[in-house]
């Protein structure tokens, strides 16, 4: 049979079936709306300076997901430690908040009933002290690194604790190298949801340099996890670590917040960070287009003061709105005579002084003596004082922070000018 138009009508069925199919697909990987952002609250103890920054992060994000266990192993045998939560500050939010327990990994069995007994009671126990202390827990999550080639044993644990804990949402985070077990897929059919962890993948061997999160591997894991069908959201990293390698290239382990590893002797020590430039990027182009099957950032860490090796406030407040945070150094300068001079980091972002000069002139005759304070240097002549960073005291300046370098006596009062060069 032949239409009007002269050609056959099964090839224009087929076409329409194709372009019925493309606009479906088109359909399928629009996003519905703008992308939520958690973050994790990753503290054994809650100090005031943890709840200070719950309370500021609070109407910034569209929850939190606490530590609030984690379970390591003796002869054997599961040890539990609980954190110290303050559940007062948790209360007077009013919001619902997800709970995380953490597994040091386990060789197996994963059969074995103490270990699973275990493991769920303290699950229950934790959903139970939430519902005493009443604070809403909306969603419980299980973080355990399991070895690629164990996650069907894995998911025995999984199918008991999902059972156990209903009918609050069971979460697990995941690694991308699980991606492509075919026990994966398997394994997400026991859970309500997952979170891919795309941070944290450093490098077996100290000769490939890597940050502490690729936002190009980032997309390519995303893309990958999407194919699974399964909504996931995506654990994007703020923290700063220090890696250690020993003097054939192996990874030994890494420097965190709380940890810190006693490096043998020829131990070769990298520094990775989380770029918070890269990250803004990343950021702002899934909150423009993102797969259908993620449905939100999940942020390891939240922020705290007392961090040495994560990001501030101000960083992490303009990567969540997707905008590159702010750079600018500043010099001050105090006093009539000496003149002391320091350094002030007045934008968003940490800000690396392993190359920064501080160049200092004045009006009239040099200045009868000069001197930089440790971990820096001065070069003194007529015209200028070059105060310059030690390269041997690597040194990044936090948002809001300030480092004295040293001073100025001149023999009258006099007006300098500084300028600092990054």
């Amino acid at each position: 049979m032949t239409k009007s138009g002269g050609q056959p009508f099964h090839t224009l069925s087929r076409a329409a079936a194709l372009l019925l199919s493309c606009l479906a697909a088109c359909h399928e990987s629009t996003p519905s709306g703008p992308l939520p952002q958690r973050a994790y609250v990753w503290q054994r103890e809650w100090t005031p300076a943890v709840s200070a920054a719950v309370i500021q992060a609070s109407p910034k994000l569209a929850g939190l997901v606490i530590f609030g266990a984690d379970i390591s192993w003796r002869d054997g045998k599961p040890k539990t430690l609980r954190c110290a939560i303050d559940w007062k500050t948790l209360r007077d939010l009013h919001k619902p908040v997800g709970i995380a327990m953490r597994i040091a990994p386990w060789r197996g069995p994963f059969d074995n009933e103490l270990v699973t007994h275990e493991i769920v009671s303290q699950s229950l126990a934790l959903l139970q002290r939430a519902k005493q202390e009443q604070v809403e827990c909306n969603e419980f999550q299980i973080d355990f690194d399991c070895a690629q080639k164990k996650l069907d044993g894995y998911s025995l644990w999984l199918k008991a604790l999902r059972e156990a804990v209903k009918p609050t949402r069971f979460v697990i985070t995941t690694l991308p190298a699980w991606l492509d077990e075919p026990a994966f897929s398997r394994m997400l059919a026991q859970v309500d949801g997952w979170v891919l962890q795309v941070h944290s993948a450093m490098p077996e061997k100290a000769d490939a340099r890597v940050s502490a999160c690729d936002p190009e591997r980032a997309r390519k894991w995303v893309a990958k996890a999407e194919k699974l069908r399964k909504p996931f959201e995506v654990a994007l990293s703020t923290y700063s670590a220090q890696a250690g390698y020993n003097e054939q290239g192996k990874l030994l382990g890494l420097a965190l917040d709380g940890i810190q590893p006693a490096w043998p002797a020829g131990t070769r020590i990298m520094q990775f960070d989380s770029d918070a430039d890269e990250l803004a990027k990343l950021v702002g182009e899934w909150q423009a287009w993102h797969p259908t099957g993620m449905q939100g950032i999940l942020w390891y860490r939240l922020p705290v003061t007392t961090d040495q090796r994560n990001w501030r406030w101000p960083t992490f407040a303009a990567v969540i709105e997707g905008r590159f945070p702010t750079h600018h150094l500043t010099v001050r300068t105090e006093g009539g005579n000496p003149v002391d001079l320091s350094v002030v980091n007045d934008g968003e972002a940490d800000e690396s002084l392993d190359h920064a000069e501080v160049i200092s002139t004045w009006p009239g005759p040099a200045p009868e003596a000069a001197e930089a304070l440790p971990g820096w240097t001065v070069s003194l002549d007529a015209n200028q004082a070059r105060f310059v960073h030690a390269k041997e005291q690597t040194r990044r300046l936090p948002p809001g922070a300030r480092q004295n370098i040293g001073w100025l006596r001149f023999n009258h009062a006099t007006a300098v000018r500084v300028e600092v060069r990054p």
